[in-house]
């Protein structure tokens, strides 16, 4: 299971965010994306998820261009989640994770609007249960706290049952207990037999869960690898451009990445 890049170059017009970047993401595990603002995070996931064509290189979905794969194809095998939920529509939870089974109706189901199976409900279901809120499945998005409507993003990429889960800053604007709560739902997963690529800003969450780190910056890749070997005090301070400290946690031993 590897969604793999290689000598990728993203620009939007004349504005270069990605230079020859080569990353492959292999499962099972989680692999956090971290790097300073502007960096190239999000892109270069988009792109790995086949959003996004670059202008050069290749990206290969378990040894196949993930560009020639059709969309619903594609959905299942990987999922996406987006920085932030969009409630134009304000839909109920239950009806949100539903979308992640459309890319398994043919069109003609889809016209005909046809109810889901019972293959389709245990789905939803259980992607309800694997981030814990089922009993929110009857409220609307926009009577969910942050928290909740990211485990409702993330059990809509569940729902489609898809072997690489990849996520765009899932974390952002959540106080510390629902981040911490987000990395713990992420980790299950990935011990459960997916692929996770999270991007993150807090290196501290990335030390404490990640089974492996990227560091990106400037749009090109600086580190890659297992997190004790990646989140070093010179990578850290290189990359940032201001100094860290790393420690190990008194428990599992793993790297605490501090204000230096």
């Amino acid at each position: 299971m590897t969604i793999a890049a290689q000598d990728v170059r993203f620009a939007y017009g004349q504005r270069t965010v990605l230079g020859n970047v080569s990353l492959g993401v292999t499962g099972p595990g989680l692999m956090a994306l971290c790097g300073p603002n502007g960096a190239g995070k999000s892109t270069l996931l988009h792109v790995l998820a086949g959003r996004l064509r670059p202008q050069a290189g290749s990206v290969t979905l378990d040894g196949s261009p993930i560009g020639d794969l059709k969309p619903a194809e594609r959905a299942r095998r990987v999922a996406v989640v987006p920085q932030t939920v969009g409630q134009a529509f304000d839909l109920t939870v239950e009806d949100l994770v539903t979308l992640g089974r459309l890319h398994r109706l043919s069109v003609r189901d889809r016209l005909l609007l046809r109810s889901m199976s019972p293959e389709d409900e245990a789905a939803v279901s259980a992607a309800l249960q694997a981030v814990d809120i089922e009993s929110l499945r009857q409220r609307r998005l926009s009577q969910l706290s942050g928290g909740e409507q990211a485990r409702a993003m993330i059990a809509t990429a569940l729902a489609q049952q898809a072997d690489h889960l990849l996520l765009d800053e899932p974390t952002a604007h959540l106080d510390p207990a629902f981040r911490r709560d987000i990395l713990e739902i992420l980790a299950r997963l990935a011990v459960s037999g997916r692929t996770v690529l999270i991007v993150l800003h807090d290196l501290m969450l990335a030390g404490l869960y990640a089974d492996k780190v990227a560091l990106l910056a400037g749009g090109r890749l600086e580190a890659t690898g297992p997190v004790e070997d990646v989140l070093t005090e010179g990578n850290l301070t290189s990359v940032f451009r201001t100094p860290l400290r790393v420690e190990r946690h008194p428990a599992s031993g793993r790297p605490l990445v501090l204000p230096g």
